[in-house]
């Protein structure tokens, strides 16, 4: 009996070792694989993925970028935020897992794609320059295409309200100048998002950030934008209170004043500011030595709203009516330039 066990067990033991020789092998393999492909840089990634899909037959769309989506997860349910200016594209997938864009690959193109990083349903894209992102869900995947903003818009514009972050600009009695800047920019987007004209609208900022100036200089060419409008607040030299007030607006007087120019576009923004706020026109000032004036590709103009300094303009400022009827004058100065051909 003791015999026949032994035997038996050597037996298992034999087919146990003949097995292993024959699976460990692949086993090894499958894991090399696996992790050969995770110490991919995430363009690498798509490209393998891609070239096997292509191989199998399993890849047919016109679109840049294809992302299998979870079962019964529609478009609404992604995420998609679109960063101008650092140039990168997030799109968020809820509720999936680390491992997820292994097993569900990102496939599809690296045209203008600088850098990819997926992980976790997050997949961000570093592109290299400013795109529109056009979307579109069919059959459960969703379709990525990435659009030059001339493709996308008949005319474009780029906003920047001045200072932000660490940067407040004048300040006087607790007011900050860059929130005033902002304040006002605001309302002029509430202005051009309900606008019917065919105009996309790039910002600087939408929050309390500090751009540097060259990326707000830059962002103007990289848009390809018709013109660059910058927002501010005025203050005297010393900073001190003073009686001094009014509306001003900064142009680039080392450029050429022919066609649309800056100086144009800054008499437009000086008449249709004032003419809305009702503040003196204290006319237009040399800006060359701006930065984003200086550096601007496009006819630019930065207008100086009214002056902290002031104690009635200061209080003005501050007040909802008046950052509206501010934000209503820059709207006309952009709908007027863009009619006369910028």
């Amino acid at each position: 009996m003791d015999e026949k066990v032994l035997k038996t067990a050597s037996g298992i033991l034999l087919a146990t070792a003949v097995a292993a020789a024959i699976l460990l092998p692949q086993f090894s393999n499958i894991r090399q694989a696996d992790i050969s492909i995770e110490s991919m840089s995430g363009l690498e990634r798509l490209a393998h993925y891609t070239e096997q899909a292509e191989e199998e037959g399993g890849i047919d769309f016109a679109q840049q970028l294809r992302v299998e989506l979870p079962p019964g997860m529609g478009e609404d349910e992604v995420v998609i935020e679109n960063d101008y200016m650092s140039q990168r594209i997030i799109l968020r997938i809820p509720d999936v897992g680390r491992d997820y864009f292994m097993r569900h690959p990102l496939l599809g193109k690296s045209y203008h794609i600088d850098d990819l990083y997926m992980e976790s349903g997050v997949v961000e894209i570093t592109m290299d320059s400013v795109y529109e992102v056009v979307s579109s869900v069919e059959d459960g995947y969703l379709y990525l295409d990435f659009k030059r903003p001339r493709e996308v818009y008949d005319k474009v514009v780029v906003i920047d309200a001045g200072h932000g972050g660490g940067a407040p600009g004048a300040v006087k009695q607790g007011v900050m100048e860059k929130d005033i800047n902002l304040a006002i920019v605001l309302q002029l987007k509430e202005l051009l998002d309900k606008s019917e004209r065919d105009v996309g609208v790039y910002y600087t900022r939408t929050g309390d950030v500090n751009p540097s100036f060259e990326q707000r200089a830059q962002l103007a060419g990289k848009v390809d934008a018709d013109l660059f409008i910058s927002v501010h607040n005025n203050s005297t030299v010393d900073g001190k209170m003073s009686s001094y007030h009014g509306t001003e607006v900064m142009y680039d007087e080392k450029k050429s004043e022919e066609g649309h120019s800056s100086k144009r576009l800054a008499q437009i923004c000086l008449e249709e500011t004032t003419a809305s706020l009702g503040s003196q026109d204290n006319g237009l000032t040399y800006g060359n030595s701006i930065y984003i004036i200086r550096n601007s590709a496009v006819p630019a103009a930065l207008v100086e709203v009214g002056f902290l300094t002031n104690q009635e303009e200061l209080d003005k400022l501050g007040s909802l009516d008046y950052q509206k009827k501010a934000a209503e004058g820059i709207y006309n100065a952009i709908l007027r330039a863009l009619d006369e051909g910028f």
